[in-house]
């Protein structure tokens, strides 16, 4: 695996953190998870069963060692598993893990090569550090939700979140790299504020320069939106560009269309149009013409996917479906998963190792 070898001290929780050490494990880097007595609030998040699906998904491949950072004792054994650490991602208020004599500034002096990675909502300094928030005041206040829709609404997905663990991912790599170089760790800030809004980059370029809040990508033009169809279902039409839009009125035989791409009056012309076939006879017609039309599926039509699941898109451990790492590489045929530990499943197994290092 890519990143055997590379050992990751993971004192985050809940999602942003969880997920960036997800990728991490999932490319073949140990991955412990450092848990209080009382564990990961997501093991407690939406219980089906006896287990949270949303634990499952996001601690697959991981160790779990439960330490007790209050105690003498949990600190130096803390400490001494730092002392060996490639990577640490802490997710606390800023400055707390400095008051327990585990942040940075200490780290350092034990390890200078570590590459130490803290989240935040709103970064580790400035007058919002100590603000408490979660992913959909990180939204709403980045101005993502005003980019999603015209009325604020909650979305399914955790965008900010989400965002945060792949630009958390990067910049862990890119700091390997640089270490890799130069022998020097890095002290890594990520906020999930700063996060979202990368995110929707294009969009406050726009904006900067144009008071048209209605663009192409906002579902206001007949080439790209949603339309019902006949039987009640949904079909996403994607084509902004202009040989897939002329594919398009082709199939319809409506040549007319062709100079109304972005013209929002033909918006409801279209709606009109599709609802006079169903689902799969538009789906039909798009493989004929190519013209990016896709059906608007239900999760579970998703997850029971036979392709999907056919080829490692969707997996499933511990009776939990799940995505599978989003890549293919050359270097190994396949990857390997295994289910999200139990609360302190690995606490003996690598504590034991620490003290048999010592004798």
């Amino acid at each position: 695996m890519l990143l055997k070898g590379l050992r990751v001290l993971d004192m985050s929780a809940l999602l942003p953190g969880p997920m960036c050490s997800l990728f991490l494990a999932d490319l073949g880097a140990e991955v412990i998870k450092i848990e209080s007595p009382k564990g990961d609030m997501m093991r407690r998040f939406e219980i089906c069963g006896e287990k949270s699906p949303y634990f499952e998904a996001l601690n697959r491949n991981k160790k779990s060692v439960v330490i007790d950072l209050k105690t003498k004792e949990g600190k130096s054994s803390f400490l001494k598993l730092a002392k060996n650490a490639d990577v640490i991602i802490e997710g606390f208020r800023p400055g707390k893990l400095n008051d327990l004599g585990v942040g940075y500034s200490a780290i350092k002096k034990l390890n200078p090569k570590i590459v130490y990675c803290s989240i935040s909502g709103y970064g580790q300094k400035g007058h919002l550090k100590n603000k408490a928030g979660h992913d959909l005041n990180y939204a709403s206040l980045s101005g993502i939700l005003d980019v999603m829709s015209f009325f604020p609404f909650v979305p399914g997905v955790q965008v900010a979140d989400v965002g945060c663990a792949l630009i958390v991912a990067v910049s862990i790599l890119a700091a390997l790299i640089h270490r890799g170089r130069t022998g020097k760790g890095n002290n890594i800030d990520v906020s999930v504020f700063n996060s979202a809004l990368s995110l929707i980059n294009i969009h406050i370029a726009q904006r900067s320069v144009s008071k048209k809040s209605r663009t192409v990508l906002s579902g206001t033009k007949p080439c790209y939106n949603i339309y019902k169809t006949k039987d009640n279902k949904y079909v996403s039409l994607g084509a902004i560009e202009t040989k897939f839009w002329e594919s398009f009125c082709n199939s319809v035989s409506n040549r007319n269309l062709i100079k109304r791409q972005f013209d929002e009056s033909a918006v409801q012309e279209l709606r009109n149009l599709f609802m006079q076939k169903t689902q799969d006879e538009w789906l039909i017609l798009n493989e004929k013409y190519d013209f990016c039309c896709e059906p608007v599926k239900q999760l579970n039509e998703v997850i029971n996917d036979i392709h999907l699941n056919k080829s490692n898109a969707i997996i499933s451990l511990n009776g939990v479906k799940q995505a599978g790492y989003p890549a293919i590489f050359s270097s190994f045929a396949a990857f390997k998963y295994q289910n999200a530990p139990k609360l302190g499943e690995h606490t003996k197994e690598v504590l034991s190792k620490l003290k048999s290092r010592k004798k």
